[in-house]
């Protein structure tokens, strides 16, 4: 304790020098998490699965007229999870703690920045750019960033390059490939050019146009690149509110196949005194399997959302992660929506999703035949109390109702397969602990 004291003293007399600002915040979120079926399919022999998962973070910045410098360090775990344990006690785990941001902001003049190092990239509705808040971890990205901004003009344009740890050594020169990548489908580089444009201060549009890479394979120095590009619009006025994408895909996929993919989401909700209630459709496009054309066949269909968002966009249960999760048959999801705010600190939230293949796939247990249409149906029911300024309750449970094609997408005999339900109870602690401005 005395020795944290000492540290904030020594950063406020350097800030009073230096005539800067310190700012030192926390977050704190554990998570009870009762789990029969969110990101998998149980069959009527599992077992629900509870566990408690933690967040601990600690956030500094430091602040100039010229540049901002901000630093937040994680540590994410499930509670009881330590591989450094003996019989006399569990004591640590390895890995659980790193960066989760580290960057320079660069002020260029008064409106324009650059922006260097892991960050979060998080944009319109976060479809495809996103800070996936839900997951412990989070989303970041090494790479630099450029804001600009004139008038109601916005233009944000990004790239990144990512490689192995070992490309730094002597072992690795020559070497553009990811030698070792335990995780499939990490990208080796993402770069987009944003444009936003202020129609009014109800109402905006944007443009984005994204250029991201997988590597071909593991022992290949070759880049398969994606285009994706679209528009985005949002208008909120007297309680309605509404927003839309359409957006297109093409380049090669990391199976080097040409890419012909499209994303079109449309929602609109009305809020009257406490009561909000909303419509919205997505669909993510996907391929046909019953389609014969051979050029048709060739080529990949189904839309990628690279490191987007999927919880809270397509249901709590996180059926629908990657295109594979549906067999590449693309996605429909219609979901109405009530959101009750019975008092200015709770906030109640009931969607409801209809699933839908895009496009026919081959029933994976015999692929002669094929499915196509429903794939069940979602409730979700999500209650959250501001308790405080800073601490917040969390709660929720989503319910699964299955049918005999998503058992046979999900490769499980519809005979068989269990009812997939989650439930979770969360606190999110975010003190604000010193700040030299104060």
């Amino acid at each position: 304790m005395r020795q944290n004291l000492i540290i904030i003293l020594i950063f406020t007399l350097l800030s009073n020098i230096l005539h800067a600002q310190f700012d030192l915040s926390a977050e704190w979120r554990p998570r009870f998490e009762l789990n029969n079926g969110q990101a998998m399919v149980p069959t009527d022999s599992s077992q629900a699965t509870a566990y408690v998962s933690q967040r601990s973070r600690i956030n500094l910045s430091y602040t100039t007229d010229a540049y901002r410098f901000y630093l937040s360090v994680q540590d994410v775990r499930n509670w009881g999870d330590d591989n450094i344990a003996a019989g006399t006690g569990a004591f640590a785990r390895t890995g659980s703690s790193g960066i989760h941001q580290a960057w320079l902001q660069l002020n260029l003049n008064s409106t324009d920045i650059l922006k260097i190092g892991r960050q979060e990239f998080s944009y319109d509705d976060q479809r495809l750019l996103s800070g996936r808040n839900w997951n412990q971890y989070g989303q970041t990205y090494d790479a630099l960033l450029l804001k600009l901004q004139k008038s109601s003009w916005f233009i944000d344009i990004a790239v990144s390059y990512n490689n192995d740890s070992d490309k730094g050594n002597p072992a690795g020169f020559g070497l553009n490939n990811f030698a070792v990548d335990p995780i499939t489908r990490r990208l080796r580089t993402l770069n987009f050019i944003y444009l936003k444009k202020e129609i009014s201060q109800a109402w905006y549009i944007s443009a984005t146009a994204l250029l991201t890479g997988y590597q071909k394979d593991k022992i290949s120095s070759i880049t398969y690149f994606m285009g994706t590009y679209g528009l985005y619009s949002k208008i909120r006025s007297n309680g309605f509110e509404a927003q839309a994408n359409l957006f297109g895909q093409s380049g090669k996929t990391q199976q080097g196949k040409q890419q012909h993919a499209f994303m079109t989401t449309v929602e609109a909700s009305y809020r009257h005194a406490g009561i909000k209630a909303g419509l919205g459709l997505d669909i993510l496009s996907g391929h046909d399997a019953a389609n014969t054309d051979p050029d048709y066949q060739a080529d990949d269909h189904a839309f990628d959302l690279f490191y987007g968002l999927r919880f809270l966009r397509y249901g709590l249960m996180n059926q629908y992660n990657i295109p594979a999760h549906t067999l590449n048959g693309g996605l429909v999801d219609l979901y109405p929506q009530i959101v009750f705010y019975p008092h200015g600190r709770h906030t109640i939230t009931i969607d409801y999703h209809f699933f839908s293949l895009h496009q026919a796939v081959a029933n994976p247990t015999d692929p002669n035949t094929i499915l196509k249409g429903s794939l069940g149906s979602e409730l979700d029911i999500v209650w959250q109390y501001a308790i405080s300024k800073e601490l917040n309750l969390h709660t929720g449970f989503t319910y699964y109702f299955t049918n005999n094609t998503f058992a046979k997408v999900k490769h499980i005999d519809p005979a068989h397969i269990g009812q997939p339900y989650f439930g979770w109870i969360m606190l999110t602690f975010k003190p604000f602990i010193f700040s030299s401005a104060r």
